[in-house]
């Protein structure tokens, strides 16, 4: 009849949901053979929302008679498949129903006992396939391509159905997976947060964080990464919609499709919920309280998520729970140094750390050597810089004897290391750790890998703050080159080692070249992260310094004034980066003579550093030095 069947024993399962593909063959069609047996089947993900629950086979005859195609059944009542096919009675059951509601609507359908019973029925079909004629009245060449289709069928069902139940019994176990993923995404993307407090907010940093989540799920549910990133949010974008996922699995899906607002309002919905039935189910009541937590933590409304954990603390009984509070707390403490809490930031981890200890958890527990990163992390911010270093190499200790010393946890442990000697100004110590973990970041993750790049940039940065600035630029120099190939020329951690790059520029007094890099950045940084985040407004401040250098005085005042301005909308008037302005403000304005101005920035700059900061801070003894010398250049008139 000129007429190409359709026809495919397996379709991919890459979209994880097979109907897109089905209605895309039917669509195609003319009509649709179906071979309606006793079992149910392989199912949708989620029921459908015309045709309520449905096998993907019962899924293709009701999509294509809502089309209008014409639609055959074929009834196999007695034919035998593999005795070795076990379905839930439950799906037995849908698929009898099926069955009895085809035969008791009239349909048109032929039930067939045997293949020679079933040839016949396909030669009774001449009638109604010669409506459907396109081509040339090929009546034989027809019957014979139905009967080879059809008996291919049986022969399939006879002979193939174990390998098909295989394939069916893996996506169906890749679904499983796929929807625990959808619940773990934001607690495991929390963890992944947590290792690198206060680098959450730029946008690449988002990047880094969502596969890093993507890439810890995947070890978890033993899947492949790339296919847990292609096919969670498909999964999450349909549970959002079903009608038979609960408050809280909606919530997560939320989560995963990156809808933070109303992740935490269904969350918070499903706490509710649960503590409603008497009586109610804390347990579940606690885990959405923390999934509503880490949904305020993504949308940067750090009041809302403490608010959150602790109303799931205020639910467990801390006497019977160690655990249970202390991960609370954890979560609250991760919060608290978002905000810059630092010091109620260490009592909470330090209280934390007490529960597990009643716990009977040693110190070589995962959750303990979290909870002492976040520790040593909240000690370096106090300035407790001793005390801090001592945790961080208590901490790598341990984790050297545990897991290794090429593991990812503990390389970044010693890279919080780096930063704390850096932050002591131990500058030579912290380049030979930066190089140490560089090697071994290049032998594990390999030498372009980011991990590795952003340890090389740490070398850089403690050969800058030895003086070394020619050996720094070499370093920025590299690594900027391979960010831009790995990452791209606008992703904000490339942007970060050109910012440094310019920086070691100043430092030799190549203030031209200083200044076209400091202006390439910042048109950068104000596409990508916007013209008010903190990296942008410190390139432009140090595109101020770079101006003020050559001379051009009225050029750099006019951007100091710029920066002053917006960092005290976007950090605060006392923020130490707004005060750092105002001290370059005032050796700008002192070198236009115009001292009395000078003079209120400079004892700004000092009094209110002098608030924030430690007394002896370099920052602080700066800015009080300055203010001293405008005062003895130009004292103010006696009244």
């Amino acid at each position: 009849m000129g007429y190409e069947p359709v026809w495919q024993d397996i379709f991919g399962t890459e979209q994880g949901d097979l109907r897109a593909m089905l209605r895309e063959k039917i669509d195609g069609c003319s009509g649709v053979f179906q071979l309606v047996g006793k079992y149910y089947g392989a199912e949708p993900p989620t029921p459908d929302e015309q045709f309520g629950r449905s096998s993907y086979t019962q899924y293709e005859a009701l999509y294509a008679k809502q089309r209008g195609k014409k639609v055959w059944y074929i009834f196999l009542d007695d034919f035998s498949p593999d005795s070795t096919i076990t379905e839930p009675e439950e799906l037995t059951a849908i698929q009898t129903i099926y069955r009895n509601r085809l035969q008791s609507e009239s349909h048109l359908y032929h039930a067939v006992t045997t293949r020679e019973a079933l040839e016949a029925s396909v030669l009774k079909l001449r009638d109604d396939l010669s409506h459907l004629r396109r081509g040339v009245k090929q009546w034989a060449a027809a019957v014979a391509v139905l009967l080879v289709v059809l008996v291919g069928a049986v022969i399939w069902l006879t002979t193939g159905q174990g390998q098909t139940n295989k394939n069916l019994a893996e996506m169906k176990e890749e679904m499983a997976k796929l929807r625990q993923g959808v619940s773990q995404f934001a607690e495991v993307q929390a963890r992944v947060r947590q290792e690198r407090p206060l680098q959450n907010a730029a946008k690449g940093e988002q990047s880094e964080v969502q596969q890093h989540t993507y890439e810890e799920l995947a070890k978890g549910l033993g899947l492949d990464p790339a296919v847990l990133e292609k096919k969670l949010p498909q999964l999450a974008q349909e549970l959002k919609t079903a009608s038979n996922t609960s408050t809280y699995e909606r919530a997560n899906a939320s989560y995963v499709a990156a809808n933070y607002s109303e992740a935490e309002r269904l969350a918070l919905k499903a706490a509710d919920e649960a503590q409603q039935p008497t009586p109610p189910k804390t347990t579940d009541a606690i885990k959405a309280y923390e999934l509503a937590g880490n949904s305020a933590i993504a949308r940067v409304e750090y009041a809302d998520a403490i608010e959150h954990f602790r109303s799931g603390a205020q639910l467990i009984d801390r006497a019977n729970d160690h655990l249970g509070w202390a991960r609370q707390q954890q979560n609250i403490a991760f919060v608290l140094i978002e905000q810059g809490s630092y010091v109620k930031a260490e009592e909470t981890y330090r209280a934390a750390l007490d529960e597990y200890a009643r716990a009977h958890r040693g110190e070589e527990d995962k959750d303990v050597l979290a909870l002492r990163n976040g520790l040593a992390i909240a000690l370096r911010f106090q300035g407790k810089y001793a005390e801090a270093e001592a945790e961080d190499r208590r901490v790598i200790a341990i984790e050297e004897k545990v897991l290794g010393p090429e593991n990812r946890e503990t390389l970044m442990s010693r890279m919080h290391l780096g930063t704390t000697l850096v932050y002591q100004g131990k500058y030579a110590e912290a380049e030979r750790e930066y190089r140490a973990v560089a090697k071994l970041e290049a032998k594990v993750f390999g030498p372009e890998h980011p991990e590795t790049l952003r340890c090389r940039l740490g070398v850089a940065n403690a050969l800058w703050y030895q003086a070394k600035y020619a050996d720094a630029e070499i370093e920025y120099s590299e690594v900027v080159r391979l960010e831009e190939k790995v990452l791209g020329p606008e992703h904000p951690k490339t942007l970060i080692a050109r910012h440094n790059l310019a920086d070691a520029h100043l430092s030799q007094n190549k203030n031209v070249e200083a200044e076209a890099e400091f202006r390439t950045v910042i048109k950068l940084r104000d596409k990508v992260l916007g013209p008010e985040h903190p990296d942008t407004l410190n390139s432009r401040m140090d595109l101020g310094t770079a101006l003020r250098n050559q001379g051009k005085y009225a050029e750099a005042e006019n951007e100091y004034r710029t920066v002053v301005r917006l960092e005290e909308k976007v950090l605060g008037p006392t923020h130490p980066e707004t005060l750092r302005t105002c001290y370059n403000l005032a050796l700008c304005l002192k070198a236009e003579n115009k001292f009395d101005e000078a003079r209120m920035f400079a004892e700004r700059a000092a009094e209110d550093g002098s608030k924030i900061l430690a007394a002896n801070h370099p920052d602080v003894l700066k800015y009080e030095k300055l203010w001293k010398e405008l005062l003895a250049t130009n004292p103010p008139r006696q009244l």
